[in-house]
């Protein structure tokens, strides 16, 4: 990962979250990564708000269970209502989702999806190095959502053509150009999006098109 490309000065990352074995992971990881970005803690939203209305942070990375002021029990309504106020705002601050439970996100994605900034969510129990990634894709302002949350009707139709002739089928890529009267390029390009879109990524050891065909019956886009 490339910092010249994601990393400025005057970068400012928050973190929210009341777990102090969570913020002892996350944090010294982002300050490796991110070594010139100033990065502040919150362990209740009051305490957010205020770091929020003083710093105006670049990146968010929020926890959904927490508490509404110190010394109160942390509840998912709590991170679930101070994130529609954050897709709402006109600040715009990237966002990356780090919880136990990122179901209750399907409830927002059409603010998701309407987002200005980057967004990303993930589940607390994978490893750091997907929450870097994840930083990443948010701070390049991208929308990024784990398989959970999609629906089929998210994938173009055209993306579907390729998975079902090449999975149920077994047609080459030269085969399926001829079939869908596109061009190799074409093809390609497709792939290119299916793996965007399913959050596959190039592993060692792994065959992408293989990962591929996984994410997708994970899905549910092949029978």
């Amino acid at each position: 990962m490339s910092q010249s490309t994601t990393e400025s000065p005057r970068q400012i990352f928050l973190v929210v979250d009341d777990h102090e074995a969570i913020l002892e992971g996350t944090v010294p990881a982002l300050r490796r990564e991110y070594a010139t970005a100033e990065i502040l803690t919150a362990q209740d939203l009051q305490t957010a708000l205020t770091q929020i209305k003083l710093y105006h942070p670049t990146l968010i990375v929020l926890d959904l269970s927490i508490p509404e002021q110190p010394q109160t029990p942390a509840r998912s309504e709590v991170g679930m209502r101070f994130l529609k106020m954050l897709l709402e705002s006109k600040l715009a601050p990237n966002i990356l989702v780090l919880s136990t439970n990122i179901k209750p996100l399907v409830q927002l994605k059409p603010s998701i999806n309407a987002y200005e900034g980057g967004f990303a969510a993930m589940d607390k129990s994978l490893p750091i190095r997907e929450m870097l990634r994840l930083v990443d894709v948010a701070l390049r302002g991208s929308i990024y959502l784990p398989l959970e949350l999609r629906a089929r009707s998210e994938f173009d139709r055209r993306w579907l053509e390729v998975l079902t002739l090449k999975y149920q089928e077994g047609l080459t890529d030269k085969a399926i150009a001829e079939r869908m009267k596109v061009s190799d390029r074409t093809v390609r390009n497709y792939w290119v999006r299916l793996q965007d879109a399913l959050g596959v990524y190039d592993e060692p050891d792994k065959d992408l098109r293989i990962q591929i065909e996984i994410a997708a019956r994970r899905l549910g886009l092949l029978s």
